[in-house]
């Protein structure tokens, strides 16, 4: 199961004290990356949230960290479980939405629910898939592999085509 490191918090306000708190920030994001694969996938906002305690750190306002620390805890806590939409598990797995929508309708890839969307007045609903299960399969290319050779068996073994699998 994907964590993140237990008591963010304490931990960041333990980096105020070291002589690099900088370099202490960023052992703690290496230690969060390590431990939480939809993170590594989200490096961008994790290290969004971090920079929020380091910039008070450098303005010196103490009064503000521990509040700032706790926030940083809750988000990334937030950020680790949150569900990836199908642009992105199409952006992390390298694969295309025909792949997408047929490994869901064949129960390869598992929708955890759906988001509601409004773009441009219109609401519509978006499927999103398990950050911790894409997260596994980011770092298991070989499945994605297998699963590619596997749509190409059952493709000249019954003389399909690609958009018979689609439909």
């Amino acid at each position: 199961m994907s964590m993140v490191p237990p008591s963010i918090a304490s931990r960041l306000m333990a980096t105020i004290t070291e002589p690099e708190p900088v370099v202490a920030i960023r052992m703690l994001i290496a230690a969060c990356l390590d431990q939480s694969s939809s993170l590594r996938l989200r490096l961008p906002e994790v290290k969004q949230l971090f920079a929020r305690f380091i910039a008070a750190i450098m303005r010196e306002r103490t009064d503000a960290l521990e509040a700032i620390a706790s926030s940083v805890e809750k988000q990334i806590t937030a950020l680790s479980f949150r569900p990836f939409t199908p642009r992105q598990v199409r952006r992390i797995l390298g694969i295309t939405n025909q792949e997408r929508l047929f490994w869901t309708r064949d129960g390869r890839l598992h929708q955890t629910g759906t988001i509601l969307n409004n773009q441009r007045g219109q609401k519509f609903r978006v499927p999103v898939y398990c950050a911790e299960r894409i997260g596994w399969l980011s770092q298991n290319p070989d499945i994605i592999a297998a699963w590619r050779d596997e749509d190409a068996r059952l493709l000249t073994q019954e003389g399909l085509s690609d958009a018979d699998l689609s439909s």
